[in-house]
């Protein structure tokens, strides 16, 4: 055990730099006494300082070494050296040094290489550590025996921090989980919980992992299925397309043979209808040209040069014309300009007579203000004339001057009235003032009547609250003589005879339980010497009752309840037992066998259900979702239309565009040849007639043009809209077969799948429950089986255990009858026994005699109470007494406070009745000073309001006049005008001149106008004989153009009749075959026209039952090749159509097969083999886990029950130390309570220090005096040290005394004296005590434990100093 034994201290605060102070520490008490600031908590700062590395507290900045300064020094080195025995008993010594530099406004400490040795002994030389090699903070705790948080908090406690106990409970928490060393086990538990927490995570995933592991396994089994019929499908598929792709190309080829055969029949039939359209054309502009126009007798060479003739006339003519019509315009712009500035002159002009009519006006208005300010404003002018502008000049000059008088007499009246009521103003103030200093008084007397009725008030209050009741004076005198006689009785039982003879009979028999202990020691030493024997026999008897528990507790077992056997001729019971239980699981075997069976069938039966619906629902949302593309795609060609209605539209469409196609074919070949013919003819191509001008034929075949230029466009277009419509019309038809997928999936396909689930689903249910309960029954059965092995092998345990009790008994005989022969038959451990009971009944007897000395110590302490309630009854009395002196001297001093109120009261009435005279002389003069104030601001009104007016009439004069300048301005002539006398007259003759030139052109135009006129009559005469001889030249050669027409159309006709020939030849058989109605009523429209253009050239030419006959066979033969080729197509369409629903088929099967495949070689590769490398894992880690928990609940257990023993042994030293110290009454013991807060694993204390009284626990922070918390945490510390610091029973207690009165100090210094007393025995014991209070020394040096004490000083250098001196000479 730990002993500190001496210390050196040097440089430390007020100890010598230069000097080494020696304390050395004696066993068990050290006292050290000093005066307050002589150095003594310097020592404990040492102390605390050397063991645990720390500082004392607000020492920073170099505070616990001496200040150089004081020792005229630049460097103070400090050391503290401790010579002291460790836990193993060997003298060691450690050193720790200091540095303390001073700079010019600052210091610095630095810490030097310490050391810590081991000293030498007779068989171990001497062993040196650096603090350089070693942390020395750890190691010295560990030499000392005792823990860091222990040294710091209880033995070495600072005075500044020596009230932990009760302070707040954070800070309390946080020290008393130090000294139990909480955060160390609170971490381990702590990093159990977070290894499980992790590992209970890790597991959740291994879970998680092993389903996904068992699901991947279960669907790669399905995707293995799906696979294999997927490939057979695709096969079947891909035969399937292969033989439609024959039979699609060989109708393409139909097809295009059809359509080239089409088209040239279409071109044939194009230029005849043309031909035919161009020949009616001109047989109809022949008819009506030849209507309308006069033959003339004249030859071809006649009829040009006339026509030459004629144009060149024309020609001439239409020159004249076009010069007098030039002349005709310039004459009406040169009309049309000049209005625009006769108009201008005009307006200028009435502009000039209004600005003259207005200047009269003003200037008669302006005279008229004048007369009317001269007379408002009694203005006189002199002088006499009509000038108008020299009167007003003359009046604005009066009005300026007037106004200039009236503002002067308005600075004039202001200052006057200023006087005035200045005079006035002073008058009222006087008056005021006078009134103000009487209000002065009348204030100060309300006040001091005031303040003497509040203190008469609280005066009466006072004495009425001073009631002095004889009754309660004549109770208090009976209660004292009550206590008196009380504290007499209990001095005649406080005995001393008594106590002693009680006493003396429990030494007597603490002496005879000695001799027993001597005697069983005796034999204890007897009993060594057989100790072979006594040992077997222990271990035999040991071994039967550990034997003869495993018994009973193997059959408490319920188990056994079931199998009770007759015991047979040897009593052999578990032999039956035995083969009891074993034909009870065989007979549960079989059950499990057969139970197994049933499940197996279950389970198969479940699973290939639960694949079927797994396989019927994946077809339910594949078929969704690819009905639903091509539910999308449909709607996404055809809009909300059936397919039906845009498919027969797109066919209609189509044909409607094919025979536009052959329209602007024929009518762009038609354009053409009218062209031709009016540029070379210049005549109609229908009637052969001219135009009556050129620009109306160019009009005529510049539309042409137009028309043939945009025939090719539209043709083209029309050619891009039949390619589009084509496309539509295939695209439509590759959708046939998945508008017919779609129907029949909406139909039928989607509620058979539907009600498939529905019924496996049911079924999967059923059999779900049937499979768990097989599986229940299993499990129970196997649990049955389990429970009965293990009863089994129970049975089999206990037979093995009576034959070993059996076995035992008989040793056990053996050796008592050896042990008889030789002496006793009892063992060590019964005599170990005998020995700790006799003990503990000396522990009893003790404790009893301490009883009976805390009863006199209780009975001294009553005798104490009644004499302090005899005490305070007395003072109670004397309080009484004061209270009356008190009451009469009060009475005198509301006496005269009467008298004074009453003497203000009659000075304020005066200086009131003064007040009230001086009012009406002030009311009359603020009257006056009213009065003048109003009459003053209406004669300034007045005045304010000439000179407002005069100023508003001269703006209004100036005005007037401004306006007439100006208006003169304005009629005035522009500078350098001088030969009109006014701008009125210069715009007079402007006028005139524009007038003039007027009419000249006017006169001009209108010949120009009448000759034109002449020209236009001759021209028309020209024109007429001009289109005359024109319309006889297009007649005869629109008759030699049908000529031309006739043969073109004949050579057409026999061409087409060949190819129609041929075609019948090749398409008769098929036609007849697929024969259908005609196609679309543009066809009809098409035919129609076609019919009347026949007619007409039947009239025309004469044959028109010939031609009639060829177009109908032409008709015919075109709706046949029509009909065939809308059978090729519909059937091309079926079969595209169908190829593509079928590759659609093959290449989603083969999308799926190689999403199978390739799932099954990476997303399910080498499954089957992981799951079960998982499940492995899994179980490994859940026993694992289990195992940390088990440990846990262990560990924090063991942690609750350590702290529960030690807050136990806490309390009850802390109790016992409390009654024997504390001599007051109101607490009767204090307590450290500790609540457990947090769930398991994460459990922390929180501890409060609390005072009983009566049983009633109360928190003791914040409700106890100075003292009691001195004492309460000097007794927690003592009772932490004795329960805490086993090994090192060192305490030191820095000025104990604190706050503490003198008879708690007596009793302080008695429980030390005991509790050294009671320590005494133990070698490393050490109380170090440092006071300065010399009576507490005294007390303790009485107690015998100590023969010196410490004293610490200072020289006369101020530097503390060490002195010992014996104890009796103080």
């Amino acid at each position: 055990m730990s002993v500190i034994r001496k210390l050196l201290i040097q440089g430390i605060r007020s100890f010598d730099p230069q000097n080494q102070d020696i304390i050395e520490f004696y066993t068990p008490l050290t006292i050290i006494v000093g005066q307050n600031g002589c150095g003594k908590t310097t020592i404990i700062e040492c102390l605390k300082y050397i063991t645990t590395g720390e500082l004392p507290p607000n020492s920073k900045g170099g505070a616990f070494i001496h200040d150089p300064k004081l020792a005229g020094e630049n460097e103070v080195k400090a050391q503290v050296k401790l010579r002291f025995y460790n836990v193993s008993q060997r003298s060691m010594t450690c050193v720790r040094s200091m540095l303390l530099t001073q700079k010019k406004a600052t210091v610095t400490q630095k810490t030097l290489e310490g050391a810590m040795s081991f000293d030498a002994t007779s068989s171990e030389e001497k062993v040196s550590i650096s603090s350089r090699c070693a942390d020395m903070d750890a190691m010295m705790p560990e030499q000392l025996g005792v823990s860091k948080a222990v040294l710091d908090n209880v033995i070495f406690c600072h005075q500044e921090e020596s009230n932990w106990p009760l302070s707040e409970a954070s800070v309390l928490k946080k020290k008393f989980d130090e000294i139990f060393a909480a955060t160390r086990y609170t971490k381990a538990l702590e990093s159990i919980k977070t290894i499980r927490k992790n590992q209970a995570v890790e597991i959740r995933v291994q879970r998680g992992e092993l389903k996904h592991l068992e699901d991947k396994k279960a669907k790669s089994e399905r995707v293995r299925t799906d696979y294999e019929k997927s490939t057979v499908s695709i096969h079947e598929f891909k035969s399937k397309i292969s033989e439609m792709q024959s039979r699609e190309e060989q109708v393409v080829t139909q097809i295009e043979e059809l359509t080239m055969h089409m088209q040239e029949l279409m071109r044939l039939r194009t230029v005849v209808d043309s031909l035919k359209m161009n020949l009616d054309q001109k047989a109809a502009s022949y008819h009506e040209m030849s209507t309308n126009t006069n033959i003339l007798g004249l030859t071809d060479e006649e009829l040009d040069r006339l026509s030459a003739e004629l144009a060149e006339q024309v020609k001439s003519q239409e020159s004249d014309i076009k010069a007098k019509e030039d002349e005709r315009d310039r004459l009406r712009s040169h009309i049309e300009g000049l209005a625009g500035p006769i108009r201008q002159a005009t307006e200028e002009k009435n502009k000039l007579l209004s600005a003259q009519q207005n200047l009269e006006i003003k200037i008669s208005g302006r005279a008229s203000v004048v007369s009317e300010i001269c007379v408002t404003f009694e203005l006189a002018i002199d002088g006499s004339g009509d000038d108008a502008d020299w009167y007003a000049a003359q009046c604005n000059t009066l009005l300026e001057k007037l106004v200039d008088e009236v503002k002067q007499e308005r600075q004039s009246a202001r200052q006057q009235a200023e006087e005035t009521e200045q005079g006035l103003q002073s008058e009222i103030d006087k008056t005021q003032m006078h009134i103000n200093s009487f209000n002065v008084i009348m204030a100060t007397c309300n006040k001091q009547v005031a303040v003497n009725t509040q203190e008469i008030r609280s005066l009466q209050q006072k004495h009425g609250s001073l009631k002095v009741d004889g009754w309660k004076m004549e109770s208090l005198s009976k209660e004292m003589e009550t206590e008196k006689e009380m504290l007499a009785k209990l001095q005649e039982q406080d005995s001393e005879s008594a106590y002693n003879e009680m006493s003396k009979q429990k030494r007597i028999e603490l002496t005879s339980i000695g001799e027993e202990l001597v005697q069983l020691q005796s034999e204890i030493t007897s009993n060594n010497q057989q100790a072979d024997t006594r040992a077997r026999l222990a271990l035999a008897r040991k071994d039967l009752e550990s034997s003869e528990a495993r018994a009973n507790e193997l059959l408490a077992d319920t188990g056994f309840a079931a199998f009770q056997p007759q015991a047979d001729a040897m009593g052999n019971i578990e032999g039956k037992r035995s083969e009891m239980i074993a034909g009870a699981i065989r007979e549960k075997k079989q059950n499990i066998v057969e139970f197994n069976e049933k499940a197996k069938k279950s389970h198969d039966e479940l699973s290939s259900t639960r694949m079927r619906l797994d396989l019927a629902k994946q077809s339910l949302s594949r078929q969704s979702v690819e009905m639903e593309t091509k539910s999308k795609r449909i709607a996404d060609v055809c809009g909300s239309d059936s397919f039906d209605e845009v498919y027969a539209d797109a066919q209609v469409e189509l044909n409607e565009l094919v025979e536009m196609s052959g329209h602007y074919k024929s009518a762009s070949s038609m354009f053409k040849s009218y062209i031709s013919q009016i540029e070379s003819a210049h005549a109609c191509p229908v009637c052969q007639r001219g135009w009556s001008s050129k620009s109306d034929e160019d009009k005529l075949v510049n539309k042409l043009k137009l028309d043939f230029a945009s025939a090719p466009t539209e043709l083209l277009r029309i050619s891009d809209d039949i390619q589009a419509s084509e496309r539509r019309l295939e695209e439509l038809s590759g959708l046939r077969s998945i508008v017919r997928d779609v129907t029949q999936w909406t139909e039928q396909g989607k509620s058979e799948l539907e009600a498939q689930i529905a019924e496996l689903t049911s079924k999967t249910d059923d059999l779900s429950a049937r499979t768990d309960d097989i599986d229940i029954e299993t499990a129970m059965l196997s649990s049955d089986v389990d429970n009965l092995v293990e009863l089994q092998s129970k049975s089999k345990e206990l037979v093995t255990l009576e034959e070993t009790c059996q076995r035992l008994r008989r040793q056990m005989k053996t050796y008592e009858n050896e042990l008889v022969m030789t002496g006793s038959t009892k063992t060590i451990d019964e005599l170990q026994n005998e020995v700790s009971a006799l003990q503990s009944r000396d522990t009893a007897l003790r404790r009893e005699l301490e009883r009976l000395s805390q009863e006199s110590i209780r009975k001294h302490k009553e005798i104490g109470f009644r004499q302090d309630n005899i005490r305070r009854l007395q003072e109670d009395m004397d309080k009484y007494n004061r209270q009356n002196d008190e009451r009469e001297s009060i009475a005198g001093r509301i006496s005269e406070l009467g008298a004074s109120s009453e003497q203000s009261k009659t000075e304020r009435a005066a200086a009131q009745e003064q007040a009230a005279s001086l009012a009406p002389q002030l009311q009359k003069n603020q009257q006056n000073l009213a009065d003048f104030r109003a009459e003053d601001r209406q004669r300034e009104e007045k005045i304010d309001q000439r000179i407002r007016d005069l100023t508003q009439n001269k703006d209004r004069l100036t005005m007037l006049t401004k306006e007439v300048d100006d208006t003169r301005d304005l009629l005035k002539c522009p500078p350098g005008q001088t030969q009109y006398p006014d701008s009125l007259a210069m715009a007079d003759a402007n006028i005139e001149v524009l007038l003039e030139k007027e009419a000249t052109a006017r006169r001009d135009y209108e010949q120009i106008v009448h000759e034109l006129m002449g020209s236009d009559r001759l021209a028309d005469k020209l024109a007429a004989r001009q289109r005359e001889v024109s319309d006889n030249i297009r007649l005869r050669i629109n008759m030699s153009e049908q000529d031309k027409v006739k043969d073109e159309l004949r050579a057409a006709r026999d061409k087409q009749m060949e190819l129609e020939r041929r075609l019948g030849e090749i398409y008769d058989d098929a036609g007849a075959r697929d024969e259908v109605v005609l196609a679309a009523d543009s066809d009809s429209d098409v035919d129609m026209e076609s019919d009347r253009g026949s007619r007409k050239r039947q009239r025309n030419s004469g044959g028109g039952s010939h031609t009639n006959t060829q177009d109908s066979k032409v008709r015919h033969t075109g709706q046949r090749l029509r009909q065939r080729r809308d059978a090729l197509n519909t059937e091309l369409s079926m079969l595209t159509s169908e190829r593509a629903g079928l590759q659609g088929e093959v290449k989603q099967l083969e999308d799926q097969a190689n999403r199978l495949k390739h799932e099954l070689s990476t997303d399910y590769k080498d499954i089957d083999q992981l799951y079960v490398k998982q499940l492995v894992q899994c179980k490994t880690e859940e026993m694992a886990n289990t195992d940390l928990e088990t440990y846990g609940k262990a560990l924090d257990a063991a942690i609750m029950q350590y702290h529960s023993l030690k807050m136990q042994d806490i309390n009850k030293i802390i109790r016992e130390l409390w009654i024997n110290t504390y001599q007051g009454n109101d607490i009767d013991t204090i307590e450290i309570r500790s609540e457990v807060e947090g769930a398991r694993n994460s459990r922390s204390h929180n501890y409060r220090v609390v005072m009983i009284k009566g049983g009633h626990a109360i928190d003791m922070r914040g409700r106890c005096s100075a003292g009691q918390k001195v004492l309460a945490c000097l007794i927690i510390r003592l009772a932490l040290a004795e329960t805490f610091s086993i090994n090192c029973g060192i305490l030191a207690l820095d000025e104990p005394t604190t706050n503490l009165d003198q008879e708690n100090i007596d009793s302080l210094a008695r429980s030390l004296a005991r509790i050294i007393k009671s320590r005494q025995e133990q070698r490393n014991f050490q109380l170090i005590v440092i006071t300065h209070d010399e009576i507490f020394m005294q007390l303790l040096g009485k107690s015998e434990y100590a023969d010196y004490y410490w004293r610490v000083y200072k020289d006369e250098n101020q530097c503390s100093v060490l002195a010992r001196r014996p104890i009796a000479s103080n």
